[in-house]
C-alpha cells in the first residue's frame, strides 16, 4: 500500500458560532475526566464501494454529504462562556488515496486516520481517503471525531452515502437551541432522576487507590461463537430482549465479585428515540442512571424483568446538560466526580444496530469456546469501567477498559470471564437458576 496525493473536496454552507450541544460538552467533560490512554478520540470505519463506481462521483459525493450535515465542519472550542461549536460555512476536505483496496490496506487506513486530531485546533472534524485498486475506486476509509457524531451518527452517514438524500437535514446548533428551550425540561426531569438513583449509593469506582507502577489502563475483548447462539437461545426462550439480557448478565458478573447485592449502571442510549433526531448529525448519546437489584435468592428471570422495566427510565434519563447535573447533585450533596463514570458504564452496540467500528479481529480462536486478547486501541464510551457488547448472531464480543487506579486489576482481570461464565450458566440452567447460584458461575 502506498499513499498519494490528496484530492482537495471543496464544501460550503451557512456558517455559524454557538454553545456546544449537550452531548458535546458530555464527551468534552470525558476526555477531561477520564484517563484518555489508548482512548481513541475519532472513529473510523471502511465502506466497501459498488462495482463501477467512479473515482469523480465518490469525491463529489463527500462533499455533498459535508455539505449537508453541518457536523462534518464543525470544530469544538473551549471559550470564554463554555464550550462553543463553529460551523465552518465553506472550505475544502482534504481526501486521501491509497493504492490497495485489502482489508489489510484498508484497516491500516483506518488505524491512521483514527488516530488523527480531528474536531479542534482548526482541523476538520472528517477525514476520509479513497482505496483505488486496479484504477477504480474500491472502498472508502472514514473517520470522524467524536467530538461530533456517536455510533448511530456513522450510520446516519452510511446510510446518506448508499442511499443519497438531500432533504434538510436536522443540525447540532439546532440541537442546541432546543436544549435551552423546549428540552430544558426535559434535561432537568433526567438530573432528577439522576439524584434520585444516587440516593446514598456508594459507587464502586468514586474513590482512586495507590495506583500500579505500570499498565494502569486495562483494556481487553472477549471473543466467542458460541455465546452469541446462547445469546439468542435465552432470549428466545424467557421471551426477553437480548440487551436487557446482556444488561443483567453483566451486572451480576460485577456485582458479585464486588460483593453488592444493589448495583448502580450507566447505561449508554443513543438518544435517537426522540423526535427529530432520523437525519441527525451529531453527538446524541449519553449515559442514563440504572440500579439493578441483585437478591442472591431471586431468579435471573426475576431480575431480568425489573431490570428491563428500570431500563426505559434510564433510556428516558440520558439526555442532560453536564452543567445542570453537577448543579443537581451539589443540591442533593453528591459530585459528578462520584458518580458519573463512577461504576460500570455499560454500552450494547452489536451490529444489528450500529455500523463496525472495531479495529480488533471479530475472529474467535479455533477450538475454543472463547479467547481474551489485548485491545491495543479503545473505540467505545468513556468511564472508569466500561464494558461494550460488539458482534452479532455468529460471534459475540465483549470489550472492556478498566482504570486500574480505581478498578482493581484482579478485578479487571476476571471480570470478562466471569460474564461469560454467568451467560453459560445461564443458558445450563434455565431462567429459574438463582442469582446466588449464578454468583458462584462468576
Amino acid at each position: 500500500m502506498s499513499e498519494l496525493p490528496p484530492y482537495d473536496v471543496p464544501f460550503a454552507g451557512e456558517e455559524s458560532d454557538g454553545p456546544a450541544t449537550w452531548g458535546q460538552q458530555a464527551f468534552w467533560d470525558g476526555l477531561l475526566r477520564y484517563d484518555c490512554t489508548g482512548w481513541n478520540r475519532n472513529v473510523a470505519t471502511v465502506v466497501r464501494l459498488p462495482e463501477g463506481s467512479s473515482l469523480n462521483d465518490t469525491l463529489n459525493l463527500l462533499g455533498r454529504i459535508t455539505d449537508r450535515h453541518e457536523g462534518l465542519r464543525t470544530e469544538v472550542y473551549q471559550g470564554a462562556d463554555g464550550l462553543r461549536q463553529r460551523v465552518h460555512a465553506q472550505g475544502t476536505l482534504s481526501v486521501g488515496e491509497i493504492s490497495g483496496a485489502h482489508p489489510a490496506d484498508t484497516a491500516r487506513e483506518a488505524a491512521r486516520l483514527r488516530a488523527l486530531p480531528l474536531g479542534t485546533d482548526g482541523v476538520p472534524p472528517f477525514a476520509a481517503s479513497v482505496a483505488v485498486e486496479d484504477g477504480r475506486p474500491r472502498a472508502l476509509v472514514l473517520a470522524f471525531s467524536h467530538l461530533v457524531v456517536d455510533a448511530s451518527s456513522v450510520r446516519v452517514i452510511l446510510d446518506g452515502l448508499a442511499r443519497p438524500s438531500w432533504e434538510p437535514a436536522a443540525q447540532p446548533r439546532e440541537q442546541a437551541l432546543r436544549e435551552a428551550g423546549e428540552l430544558r425540561r426535559t434535561g432537568l426531569r433526567a438530573a432528577g432522576t439522576w439524584v434520585r438513583e444516587a440516593g446514598d449509593t456508594v459507587f464502586p469506582f468514586a474513590a482512586a487507590h495507590a495506583s500500579p507502577a505500570e499498565g494502569r489502563v486495562v483494556q481487553q475483548v472477549l471473543t466467542s461463537a458460541p455465546a452469541a447462539e446462547r445469546l439468542l437461545q435465552i432470549s428466545a426462550a424467557l421471551g426477553a430482549d437480548a440487551s436487557a439480557v446482556l444488561l443483567t448478565v453483566a451486572a451480576v458478573g460485577l456485582a458479585v465479585p464486588l460483593g453488592l447485592s444493589r448495583l448502580p449502571l450507566q447505561v449508554v442510549t443513543s438518544n435517537r428515540h426522540r423526535t427529530g433526531t432520523r437525519n441527525y448529525v451529531g453527538v446524541l448519546a449519553q449515559f442514563g442512571p440504572l440500579t439493578v437489584g441483585l437478591d442472591p435468592d431471586a431468579s435471573f428471570t426475576d431480575v431480568l424483568a425489573r431490570t428491563g422495566r428500570r431500563a426505559m427510565s434510564a433510556y428516558n434519563s440520558a439526555l442532560w446538560s453536564p452543567a445542570g447535573l453537577q448543579e443537581a447533585l451539589a443540591a442533593a450533596g453528591r459530585s459528578l466526580d462520584d458518580v458519573l463514570g463512577a461504576t460500570l458504564t455499560f454500552n450494547d452496540i452489536r451490529a444489528a444496530t450500529f455500523p463496525p467500528v472495531l479495529d480488533h479481529p471479530a475472529e474467535p480462536d479455533p477450538g475454543r469456546d472463547h479467547c481474551v486478547h489485548d485491545l491495543p486501541r479503545w473505540p467505545y464510551q468513556g468511564g472508569r469501567c466500561a464494558i461494550a457488547v460488539v458482534g452479532g448472531k455468529d460471534v459475540l464480543q465483549f470489550a472492556l477498559r478498566a482504570d486500574t487506579r480505581y478498578v482493581a486489576p484482579r478485578l479487571a482481570a476476571a471480570l470478562l470471564p466471569g460474564i461469560d461464565a454467568v451467560l453459560r450458566r445461564v443458558h445450563e440452567k434455565g431462567g429459574s437458576v438463582r442469582i446466588g447460584e449464578l454468583g458462584e458461575a462468576a
